[in-house]
C-alpha cells in the first residue's frame, strides 16, 4: 500500500499502485516546466508510459483559481484551501489512476510548493501540513535550487513580474521588484526548511538547461532502475501431462509462462 503524510482520502484505495510519481519542485522561473517537457519524451523514448499534471489543472477547481485570483483579493486561508481542493482532484482523478496503471507521473511542484507559500503568507505551519496529510509520499523529489539574484534576471526576461508570485497580496513594498526580491526570499528560506525534512534531492538551477536535464535524468534512470529491479510475483506452477517412455502419462511441474 502506498504510503501518505498521515491519513487517507474517504473511499481512496491505495493498493497496487505499481507507478513512479516523481516530483520536480522549485519556486517560480526556475524551470520546472523546462525539464518536464524535456523529461516526458525522454522517458516515452524508453517505451514508458507518462503523465504531467501540476497545480490549478484540476477540472474540479482550477479554472475557479485562476478567476479568482484575478481580483487579487483572496485571503491566505481561502487561498491555502483553494490550492488544497485541486490537489485533492488531482490526486484522485489523474494521480492515483496512472500509477495503478503502471504510468510514471511527472509533477510540476507538489504540496511543498503549496506548503512553503502558506507559511510565508502566515498560516501555521502545523495547520497547512495537516490540510496536506492525505497526499502520498512520493518515490522522488528534484528540488532545482537557486539563489533569489539569479533568478529575477529570469523572471524579468520571460514571464516578468507576476503579483501573486511577488507577493504583492503582502504588502512588503508597494514596489513589485522589491516585493518579489522579499517574498521570493522569504519562500527560498522555507524550502530550505522542507530540503531535509522530506528529503529532497537537490540540483544547482544555476547550471544552463542540459546540464540540469543531465542530473534530473541520472537521478530519475536510478529512481525507475530500482523499480525495474523489483522482483515480480513468482509465477505458479501448472501440471503439463506428458508421455513416459512406455506409453504411459506422466505429469510434471512448470511455471506458467515458461
Amino acid at each position: 500500500m502506498r504510503s501518505t503524510y498521515g491519513v487517507v482520502l474517504p473511499g481512496m484505495d491505495l493498493e497496487n499502485l505499481p507507478g513512479k510519481l516523481i516530483v520536480i519542485e522549485g519556486t517560480d522561473g526556475v524551470g520546472r516546466s523546462t525539464q518536464i517537457g524535456l523529461l516526458k519524451p525522454w522517458l516515452e523514448q524508453q517505451g514508458r508510459a507518462v503523465v504531467d499534471t501540476g497545480m490549478t489543472r484540476s477540472k474540479l477547481a482550477g479554472k475557479g483559481i485562476k478567476q479568482a485570483k484575478q481580483g487579487h483579493t483572496l485571503g491566505r486561508v481561502t487561498l491555502s484551501l483553494f490550492y488544497a481542493t485541486d490537489f485533492a482532484d488531482r490526486l484522485e482523478n489523474e494521480i492515483v489512476p496512472a500509477l495503478r496503471a503502471g504510468f510514471v507521473v511527472l509533477t510540476d511542484r507538489y504540496i511543498y510548493s503549496l506548503i512553503a507559500r502558506a507559511v510565508v503568507r502566515g498560516i501555521e505551519p502545523a495547520w497547512i501540513r495537516n490540510v496536506y496529510s492525505f497526499a502520498l509520499v512520493p518515490d522522488a523529489v528534484f528540488y532545482l535550487r537557486i539563489g533569489v539574484e539569479d533568478l529575477i534576471p529570469r523572471v524579468v526576461f520571460s514571464t516578468g513580474f507576476d503579483y501573486w508570485e511577488s507577493g504583492m497580496d503582502l504588502h512588503p513594498s508597494e514596489d513589485m521588484y522589491d516585493s518579489f526580491h522579499k517574498y521570493q526570499t522569504a519562500l527560498l528560506a522555507q524550502f530550505e526548511n522542507l530540503v531535509e525534512e522530506y528529503q529532497f534531492r537537490v540540483i544547482d538551477a544555476g547550471q544552463d538547461i542540459p546540464a540540469v536535464f543531465e542530473e534530473l535524468r541520472k537521478g530519475i534512470s536510478g529512481v525507475l532502475a530500482d523499480h525495474d529491479q523489483a522482483p515480480g510475483p513468482t509465477a505458479p506452477e501448472v501440471p503439463i501431462e506428458k508421455t513416459a517412455p512406455g506409453g504411459s502419462p506422466r505429469v510434471e511441474n512448470k511455471a506458467a509462462g515458461s
